[in-house]
């Protein structure tokens, strides 16, 4: 039965090779795709419940729930978090203090960022679709 495994898996990895072979000159990114933005982003909440997301702009993704508003927002301000202020306005004064730090880069240049909100909704109406 290990035979019969060992001589399907070089198969599919010669059937691997073979497909990257043909279509090698189609499958390179163009020269602006490397100069998108990579970044991770982790929302820590006092209560627990900290979570992380990968988020990557041009093209827009990553494992984000919501890359397009995301980077159109980042987008506005070039990427420059402290700028993005996507929805002023009053919350409660609450004081349940949530962590926001994100790393990585936009465009080429480092994107690091640090912030404590009073609470959720003070982190959600200056960084949005960001934090999802």
């Amino acid at each position: 039965m290990s035979l019969v495994l060992t001589a399907a898996r070089r198969l599919a990895a010669l059937g691997l090779c073979a497909a990257a072979a043909i279509a090698g000159p189609f499958t390179t990114l163009p020269a602006h795709a490397a100069a998108g933005a990579d970044l991770y982003i982790t929302v820590t909440p006092r209560d627990g419940g900290a979570y992380s997301m990968h988020l990557t702009c041009d093209p827009d993704g990553g494992l984000h729930p919501y890359p397009l508003a995301a980077c159109d927002a980042l987008r506005s301000v070039d990427g420059y978090l402290p700028d993005l202020e996507v929805d002023p306005g009053p919350c409660p004064l609450v004081w349940d203090p949530v962590e926001v730090e994100v790393t990585g880069h936009w465009y080429g240049r480092p994107n690091p960022y640090y912030e404590e909100f009073a609470n959720r909704c003070a982190m959600e109406r200056k960084l949005g679709p960001v934090t999802g």
